[in-house]
């Protein structure tokens, strides 16, 4: 089997929709694949800019778009989507989305009560990698949540018979730490974890609250980078390489 290494972050951009200064950001990290949270899109002012990447490096990538709150939700008149993106230089075989609940209500409420997706994207590697991006429900303080935890079952309930297809690796924005008891049925669908050893989110100190985590121990070197003034999350990137394994963290 072949030693491949696949660069893949997950990062918060803050509703940011300078998106000339995004991908350059990405491009110099050099990554094969970015989860991407708190996307604004404007379909008609914003599409072309996302596809139109202007930093050559970032040419050939393939993008998916997830909404959650579509533009009678949002707390701004402005006509917008919000919601997650996958962002790969690897082909797609299949990509799709599930919501997580809760239930749409209307106009945005805050942060515990909005709607929040999973997407899931298949990926043509050498060897089968199933790749999720996620943003579950944010509380102050990082304080344990009823919403989040129900949001993290719903992930375990579909990632459980996914898991078996091959490697699952969960990335994303869980608005709590890695050992948070919110996420303990997802941990057992998806047992090792990997994250940086400081916390992620900048305006406020606390546990890593971006990370990953994947069905299968994978040997994982764990960076994290400024977001360069772009965001309020810092950006982290898991490298790994294929066919090598460790115990997990």
């Amino acid at each position: 089997m072949s030693q491949k290494s696949l660069r893949i972050a997950t990062w918060n951009i803050a509703s940011n929709r300078n998106y000339v200064a995004i991908t350059s950001r990405l491009a110099e990290l050099d990554l094969d694949i970015c989860a991407m949270q708190e996307v604004r899109l404007d379909c008609a002012a914003h599409l072309p800019a996302i596809l139109d990447f202007t930093s050559p490096d970032l040419r050939g990538y393939r993008w998916f778009f997830a909404p959650t709150l579509s533009p009678g939700e949002l707390d701004t008149n402005e006509s917008q989507y919000f919601g997650l993106v996958i962002l790969s230089r690897i082909a797609f075989r299949h990509v799709t989305s599930f919501e997580l609940g809760p239930n749409h209500a209307g106009r945005y409420v805050g942060a515990e009560a909005e709607p929040r997706v999973m997407q899931l994207a298949m990926l043509q590697w050498d060897q089968p990698l199933i790749f999720g991006n996620t943003h579950l429900a944010a509380t102050e303080g990082w304080s344990l949540s009823p919403m989040r935890r129900s949001q993290a079952s719903r992930i375990a309930d579909i990632l459980r018979p996914i898991a078996k297809l091959g490697s699952v690796v969960l990335a994303g924005d869980f608005n709590t730490g890695p050992r948070s008891r919110d996420l303990t049925e997802l941990r057992g669908v998806l047992p090792h974890t990997y994250a940086g050893s400081r916390g992620t989110y900048i305006r406020e100190p606390g546990p890593p609250i971006d990370f990953f985590c994947s069905s299968t121990a994978l040997a994982v070197d764990i960076s994290v980078f400024e977001p360069a003034g772009l965001s309020d999350h810092n950006i982290v990137v898991a490298t790994l390489v294929e066919g090598c394994t460790d115990g997990g963290r």
